[in-house]
C-alpha cells in the first residue's frame, strides 16, 4: 500500500513537471515571434538601389557591424540598378508586398505613392532624427512626417577636368553659354568630347532644363509657385517660351556630347570622363565617391552649369536619395533600431568618409576639397529644387528627355513642346 502511494506521488511531481515544461515552451515560441528570443533572431528587409552606398559589399558591411552589435536583429539586403528603384517600388506598393526599410527621395512620386498606401512611417520618432541638420529635416518632411534619412546634401552641377580645359585655352571654367560652346568647339576641333551624361538617368536624360526652370522661377514669382506645385499653365506666351529656350540649348549642347550618352548608364559617363574622353560629366556631389574609385588621383573640380549670367543662375538643390521605414513592418521595432544605428553620428561619419557623401547633419564628417565652392552657393537666395523630385511628375520629365531629343534628331521644336505639354497637362489634371 504504501509503494502504492509513493508511485502514484512520483507520477504526479512527472505530470506536474511536464505541465509546467510545456507552458515554458508556448512562452518562449510567443516571444520569439516578436524578436525577444535569441534563439530566433528577427529578420527584416531592406532594399535599395546598387549605388546608394555606392556597392552591395559596402552596405552589407554596415549590416554585418550593425548585426555584431544587435544580434538578434538580422537584416536582408536586396539591391537593384539605380535606374530600377522607384518602378520596383511601385509594383511593391500595388501587391502589399513592402520591405521593412526602402529607398525614396522626398519629392519623388514614389514617396507621395507609399504615403497615399499607408506605408510612410515618421522617423521624428526615431533619437537619430535630431542629428540631421534643420535645412535636411525640413526638407525631407512630408505631410508632417519626417519620411526619410537622407544620405546627404545634393547639389547638381558639372565635374570638370581643369587640364584638359586649358589645354583648350580656358585657364578657368567657362562662365557665359557663349563660353559654354566655345570651349565645345575647341575640344571638338581636338576629337575630344565637352559633356558625358546618362541618358537612362532622369536627371541627366534633360540635363539643362533644371536650370531652363530653376532660372526663370528665380526671376518670376508667379512661376516659381505653379512650378514647385506641378501647376505651370503652359498657354501663357511666356512660359511656353521659356521651355522653347530650353529645347533651343539642350541640342546647342548636345553637339559636344559624348558618344552614347543618349543611352548610357550613369557609371559609363563617369568612366569616359576619368578617361578623359570627356572634359566634363554631369552629375553632383554625390558622385565623388565614385570617380574616385574609378581613379583615386585623378584631380578635377566641380561647376555650376552657366546657363544665364552668374547672377542670375540658379543652384540645383535636394537632399539626397535616403531609407524609410514600412509602417505597416511586422517587424517595426527592429527596423527602428536598425536605422537609428545607421544614422547615429558615429556610423553615419563613417558613411560619409566611406562614400565621400557631403554630410546631411552638422559638425560630421568633412567636405571634400571638390565641392569647396558649395556653402557658398547655398548661402544665397538663388537656391531651387531639381525639376524631379517635385515640382514636376517623373515620367513627364522622361518625356520632356525624349522630346528634346527628338528636336536634336528631327528640329521640329514646336512639335516637341507641344508633345511635353500635353504629358504635363496630362497629370496636372
Amino acid at each position: 500500500m504504501k509503494k502504492s502511494v509513493i508511485w502514484l506521488g512520483l507520477l504526479l511531481f512527472v505530470l506536474g513537471s511536464l505541465v509546467a515544461c510545456g507552458k515554458d515552451n508556448d512562452s518562449a515560441s510567443s516571444s520569439s515571434g516578436d524578436g525577444g528570443s535569441s534563439s530566433e533572431p528577427v529578420t527584416i528587409s531592406a532594399f535599395i538601389a546598387e549605388d546608394l552606398f555606392k556597392s552591395a559589399d559596402i552596405m552589407q558591411g554596415f549590416i554585418d557591424r550593425f548585426e555584431m552589435d544587435n544580434p538578434d536583429i538580422k537584416v536582408k539586403l536586396e539591391t537593384v540598378p539605380h535606374g530600377e528603384i522607384y518602378e520596383r517600388l511601385r509594383v511593391m506598393v500595388s501587391t502589399d508586398e513592402m520591405p521593412d526599410i526602402y529607398q525614396i527621395n522626398v519629392g519623388h512620386s514614389i514617396s507621395y505613392l507609399v504615403e497615399d498606401a499607408g506605408y510612410l512611417y515618421d522617423l521624428n520618432e526615431l533619437n537619430s532624427a535630431s542629428n540631421f541638420s534643420n535645412a535636411i529635416q525640413e526638407g525631407t518632411q512630408l505631410n508632417g512626417k519626417h519620411a526619410a534619412f537622407s544620405m546627404g546634401v545634393g547639389v547638381l552641377g558639372f565635374h570638370y577636368n581643369a587640364d584638359m580645359l586649358k589645354e583648350a585655352g580656358f585657364e578657368e571654367p567657362p562662365k557665359t553659354w557663349d563660353e559654354l560652346l566655345d570651349l565645345g568647339e575647341k575640344l571638338k576641333a581636338d576629337n575630344k568630347s565637352l559633356l558625358a551624361y546618362s541618358g537612362k538617368w532622369t536627371t541627366g536624360l534633360i540635363n539643362v532644363f533644371h536650370w531652363t526652370f530653376g532660372n526663370y522661377a528665380l526671376k518670376n514669382q508667379e512661376f516659381k509657385e505653379a512650378y514647385l506645385s506641378n501647376s505651370i499653365d503652359w498657354s501663357k506666351p511666356e512660359y511656353r517660351e521659356i521651355l522653347m529656350d530650353g529645347f533651343k540649348k539642350f541640342n546647342e549642347l548636345n553637339e559636344y556630347v559624348y558618344t552614347g550618352s543618349f543611352t548610357s548608364e550613369y557609371g559609363d559617363a563617369q568612366q569616359a570622363f576619368v578617361n578623359e574622353e570627356s572634359a566634363m560629366v554631369m552629375g553632383g556631389s554625390w558622385d565623388i565617391g565614385q570617380i574616385r574609385d574609378l581613379n583615386p588621383s585623378f584631380e578635377h573640380s566641380f561647376m555650376n552649369l552657366p546657363y544665364d549670367a552668374e547672377t542670375d543662375n540658379s543652384y540645383i538643390y535636394t537632399a539626397e536619395d535616403g531609407l524609410a521605414i514600412n509602417s505597416k513592418s511586422e517587424n517595426l521595432e527592429a527596423a527602428k533600431t536598425f536605422l537609428d544605428w545607421l544614422f547615429s553620428k558615429e556610423i553615419y561619419e563613417d558613411i560619409t568618409k566611406t562614400l565621400a557623401n557631403t554630410s546631411a547633419m552638422e559638425g560630421v564628417g568633412e567636405l571634400d576639397p571638390v565641392y569647396v565652392d558649395i556653402p557658398q552657393w547655398l548661402e544665397t537666395d538663388r537656391v531651387i529644387s531639381f525639376a524631379n523630385t517635385g515640382p514636376i511628375e517623373e515620367a513627364v520629365i522622361t518625356k520632356l528627355g525624349e522630346t528634346a531629343q527628338k528636336v536634336t534628331f528631327d528640329g521640329d521644336i514646336e512639335k516637341a513642346a507641344d508633345e511635353f505639354i500635353n504629358e504635363y497637362n496630362s497629370f496636372k489634371e
